[in-house]
Parts: C-alpha cells; sequence; structure tokens
C-alpha cells in the first residue's frame, strides 16, 4: 500500500509564487502548502534575481524541492514591451501563452522528470501548458484558474476600436483552439467554479473536469471592528491583469462622477502591483483618487474603506477579493461578470450592478447608511465562516489530495 508521502508530485507553476500579490498566486501557495504536508511536492518555477531573491527561503514552506530558473520579463509599458506582443500577434499561439513559455523552463521540467521517478505531474495555468507539452508517460493533471478563452472573448466584445477588435478576435480563436487541444491531453482538468467547469465541459466536450471552489483564510482575513471607516471606495487586484486595468478605467469614466455628482468629498484607492503609466495618468484627474501601486498588505485599505468594489466586465473564473472583501465584513458592489462562480446572493452578501447609475447608486446608499452597509457586511461575514472559509479551503485541499492519488494509482494499475 502506498502511503500518501511517498507519492511524489512535480509542479510547474511558470511564474514565482512571491510576493503574493494576485488571486493566482495565493490560491497556488495555499494549496501547495497543504499537498506537500502529506505528498513529497517539488516546484519548477521561473525566478527573477535579485528581485525574487528575498522571498526564496518562503519556498521551503511550500514545496520539498524548489527548482529555480532564471528569467528576466521584459518590462511592461515599455516600447520593447509593445513590440514583442506584437511580433507574438502573429504566432499560432496566444499572445499570453507565449508571454510565459521559456525554453530553459520547458528543459528544467523535462530534466527532473528524466533524473527523478514521479507518480503525477501538475501544471499550474493554461498559458503555461507550451512548457508542458512534452511531458509523457506520468499521469497529468491541468489547474484552469480561468476559462482563458473566455476573457478573450469579453475583450472581444468590449473592444469598439476596429484594429482591437480584431486582434482579440484572433487572440480568441488562437486561445479557444489551444485550450480545447491540451485540455484533453491532461487526466484531469481542474476547475474554480461549476459555471467555468459547466463551460469547458460544453466548449470542449471534456469529461474529466472537478470543481474546487474558492476558499479564503478567515484568520488572515477578519474584520476589524475597532477600525473606524472612512468616506472612501476601494479596488483590490494586480492591475498588470488586463481585466482589472479595463475595470478600474470603466469605473473612473462611467461610475465615479456619478458618485462624485452626489458626494463630491467621496475618496477611492486603487490598490494594487504595476498601475499602467495611462492609468496613473488618468487617476491625477481626479483629486481623491489614490493609485498605491503594490503594497505588502492589502488589508488596512480594506478595513479604512466602507465600500468595496469589483466592477470587472472581462474576467474569469473567480476573484478571491471577493471572499477576502467578505471575510472582512465589508459591503461590496459588483458586476455579475466580477463576482461569476461564486454562490452570493443579491442584497443578502453582495450588491450586483451591471448597469452604471444602479452601480453608483448602490455606492451611493452603502456610503450613506452605516446600518446598511454594517448588515450587509455581517452578513456577508457569517456566509464566509458558515461556508468553510479556512476549513472549505482544507477540505478542498484535501478533496485535491484524493484526486492526485487517485489518479496515481490509475497508473499503477495500467502499467
Amino acid at each position: 500500500m502506498i502511503r500518501m508521502k511517498e507519492l511524489k508530485v512535480l509542479f510547474l507553476s511558470q511564474r514565482f509564487l512571491f510576493p503574493q500579490d494576485t488571486g493566482g498566486k495565493l490560491r497556488t501557495s495555499n494549496i501547495l502548502e497543504r499537498l506537500n504536508k502529506k505528498f513529497s511536492v517539488t516546484v519548477v518555477s521561473n525566478v527573477e534575481s535579485p528581485k525574487d531573491d528575498p522571498y526564496l527561503h518562503q519556498m521551503d514552506r511550500l514545496c520539498d524541492k524548489f527548482v529555480a530558473v532564471p528569467w528576466i520579463e521584459t518590462k511592461r509599458y515599455t516600447v520593447k514591451f509593445y513590440w514583442e506582443v506584437f511580433k507574438k500577434s502573429f504566432s499560432i499561439y496566444h499572445v499570453t501563452m507565449l508571454n510565459d513559455y521559456s525554453p530553459e523552463l520547458e528543459e528544467a521540467v523535462l530534466r527532473e522528470l528524466a533524473i527523478e521517478e514521479y507518480d503525477l505531474a501538475v501544471c499550474d495555468f493554461m498559458q503555461s501548458t507550451l512548457n508542458f507539452r512534452k511531458v509523457t508517460n506520468i499521469p497529468r493533471i491541468l489547474f484552469q484558474h480561468n476559462v482563458e478563452t473566455t476573457i478573450s472573448q469579453r475583450h472581444m466584445q468590449r473592444s469598439r476600436n476596429p484594429v482591437s477588435k480584431f486582434f482579440w478576435w484572433l487572440q480568441f480563436r488562437k486561445m479557444f483552439y489551444h485550450e480545447k487541444k491540451q485540455s484533453t491531453l491532461f487526466d484531469t482538468v481542474i476547475a474554480v467554479s461549476d459555471a467555468d467547469k459547466q463551460r469547458m465541459e460544453k466548449w470542449y466536450k471534456l469529461n474529466n473536469v472537478l470543481t474546487i471552489p474558492t476558499g479564503v483564510d478567515t484568520d488572515y482575513y477578519s474584520a476589524n471592528g475597532k477600525i473606524s471607516e472612512k468616506k472612501q471606495i476601494v479596488f483590490v487586484g494586480a492591475m498588470d491583469w488586463l481585466p482589472n486595468n479595463d475595470a478600474i478605467f470603466y469605473f473612473l469614466e462611467k461610475i465615479f462622477p456619478i458618485i462624485q455628482k452626489e458626494d463630491p468629498d467621496v475618496n477611492f484607492v486603487i490598490v494594487g502591483r504595476n498601475p499602467s503609466p495611462q492609468l496613473e495618468r488618468f487617476a491625477k484627474t481626479f483629486s481623491n483618487v489614490t493609485v498605491t501601486g503594490w503594497v505588502e498588505d492589502t488589508r488596512p485599505y480594506i478595513s479604512d474603506s466602507a465600500v468595496f468594489i469589483v466592477p470587472i466586465r472581462i474576467g474569469g473564473g473567480t476573484r478571491m477579493k471577493i471572499f477576502e472583501g467578505m471575510a472582512m465584513g465589508k459591503a461590496i458592489v459588483s458586476t455579475t461578470v466580477g463576482a461569476e462562480g461564486l454562490p452570493l446572493k443579491h442584497s443578502e452578501h453582495i450588491f450586483f450592478a451591471d448597469d452604471e447609475k444602479v452601480f453608483a447608486n448602490n455606492v451611493i446608499n452603502l456610503m450613506r447608511d452605516k446600518q446598511l452597509r454594517k448588515q450587509i457586511g455581517e452578513q456577508a461575514s457569517t456566509y464566509i465562516k458558515i461556508s468553510g472559509g479556512r476549513k472549505l479551503l482544507m477540505y478542498l485541499l484535501k478533496f485535491v489530495s484524493r484526486q492526485l492519488k487517485r489518479i496515481s494509482r490509475l497508473n499503477y494499475i495500467n502499467l
């Protein structure tokens, strides 16, 4: 009989997992930390020195062995960055697939599989699959944080410029083809919501998709009743992710002016790494909008704010930021796409609004009505605790462990 710790897992995380400033990094890190307590986990990842060097020691809690591959990422929003995007747009692969491809990373994965006997290989994110395409003769799992085709499709649908629309149509077709092809090559595909699972089953005719809903650490994200809320709105998210960037421009252009007209003193804080120069310039046209860039800890900004917003129109997967805000007892206003895949009820756990005026009015009402904010925030926090919060995450991680072990055993049977 195989004991769980004897099971050896190779895990490809294309991007280094620290600092944990994106939902994907948080989700992956939480899973790895728990899996490594049950299995022997090796993580292969790109590392950019010296930027990532201070965080290398933190990989000790996520894996038994860490294989670091040197990586130099092209700085965003530069002429070189846009020139590379232009060149890659002529490839048969989606631009983001090529951005995450590294011959050195691919070679590191194959070398590790050649020198060690692994039972399972896990690929994190669809974009990493080009680094995984030569991995054979071992059970494989693909962890899908989003249905990536959905994001390109929504970019295409939202584009008004004909050139931009054509670009995203091409990217949509490329990602659809690649996502469909790659998904069928894995023994199991893990989705983060039932909505994503159903979409993959419908679009790609898959019958190997499992769902692991989003969870949150309720010890780390918890309400602080001692903090007095400011007349402030907050958005939290990595600003180099296009759906977040689109969301903020949408909010500033269409929604925030309506709020300002009703209450000119309301402040808006945008918290997240790598905001574009274009966004920073646009934000400066408002006297009461702050762009923080990367911060060590987002919780103080969330605690200080009266209303937490998620005006996303393009994204896929699920937004961990919503569960983080709920765990902290925040009143949240979101588009339906922003909270897609999360089993939440309008006006009980959150307010949904896809119309600009409705979105603005929900924010205004919550800003003015302290009792309503408190009620919604408490109901949201209670929901997270009852639905499991950290316990839910632990349960779901055990579920992943069982699936990993099941596939490994099937491999032994086949042999």
